[in-house]
């Protein structure tokens, strides 16, 4: 059985709640997890406690506003540079000087965010599904919702333009896309899902309405001229039929020097669920090799 320990960080004023798998003399570079959302939390990336089975810590947490971290009443809050230096707060309180570092979807995102800080003891990092460009997202994501059955496309878009998403027919049409973009399994693992609340007003405000149409206030980012800049061995994945496409993670390998792309077949967004063993010994087999002296 894998040890645990859970606790919380003080971060600006608040708590950050976080969960270290694995012993604490473990001999590898422990691997810390960004979730993605913004606004979820960790727990849908529980699957990868499994690499501390082979003597790694594997440490979550939970962004500030999200699961079981404090739910702070205060807008202004939620932008890129505090979640950035969340990360440094969390290494710091936890001692962790040495790590691979793995971001999924918006934590991707945040890892690139954080990586081009230049910070110092990263071993490499793991871009799981990242938007590297939110407009270049949003361009696939529109090709992407024209390919469904039906009217779904039309439904999305209309109930999107006229800013009626919370009409339970875009519900409807949604819950379409995301059977065939972000979870192709036949029912999500109880065990993944988070038991408490998620940071809606993180999602909604940074976001936007949904993954399929992300109109928040990052919905210009981009950081395609910037990811040369990212010099640490990188493996960046996604599945065949992710929402982040796999053409978008070939512009991510084409960008970042020292990287290299897995693309899982027939996976999602969710592929790591999906296909969680074979994503397990990829992502094992990746860390290995970059600590071989």
């Amino acid at each position: 059985m894998i040890s645990m320990k859970e606790g919380y960080v003080p971060f600006k004023g608040y708590r950050t709640y976080y969960q270290i798998f694995g012993k604490e003399n473990s001999r590898k570079t422990p691997l810390l997890v960004l979730h993605g959302g913004p606004g979820s939390a960790h727990n849908y990336l529980l699957g990868l406690a499994a690499l501390a089975k082979d003597d790694r810590q594997v440490i979550f947490y939970d962004q500030l506003g999200c699961g079981k971290s404090d739910h702070p009443d205060n807008d202004s809050l939620w932008q890129i540079p505090l979640f950035v230096e969340e990360v440094t707060v969390i290494r710091k309180a936890l001692d962790l000087d040495k790590i691979h570092l793995l971001g999924h979807s918006w934590g991707g995102m945040l890892a690139i965010e954080y990586l081009l800080t230049k910070p110092n003891g990263i071993q490499s990092a793991v871009l799981a599904s990242p938007m590297i460009s939110m407009p270049l997202y949003n361009a696939e994501v529109e090709k992407l919702k024209k390919v469904l059955p039906g009217d779904t496309y039309k439904i999305l878009r209309t109930h999107e333009l006229a800013g009626t998403t919370s009409s339970e027919q875009y519900a409807q049409a949604y819950n379409v896309y995301k059977k065939y973009y972000l979870f192709r399994g036949n029912e999500f693992p109880a065990k993944y899902s988070a038991p408490n609340r998620n940071g809606d007003d993180v999602y909604s405000k940074m976001w936007g309405v949904s993954e399929a149409y992300g109109n928040g206030t990052m919905k210009n980012w981009d950081r395609i001229k910037q990811l040369h800049n990212i010099l640490v061995p990188t493996l960046i994945t996604s599945g065949q039929y992710d929402e982040l496409t796999p053409w978008q993670a070939g512009v991510a390998r084409n960008h970042i020097p020292n990287s290299q792309l897995k693309i899982f077949t027939n996976g999602s967004h969710l592929v790591h669920i999906e296909q969680e063993q074979l994503y397990l010994e990829e992502l094992a087999d990746f860390l290995k090799s970059t600590e071989i002296k």
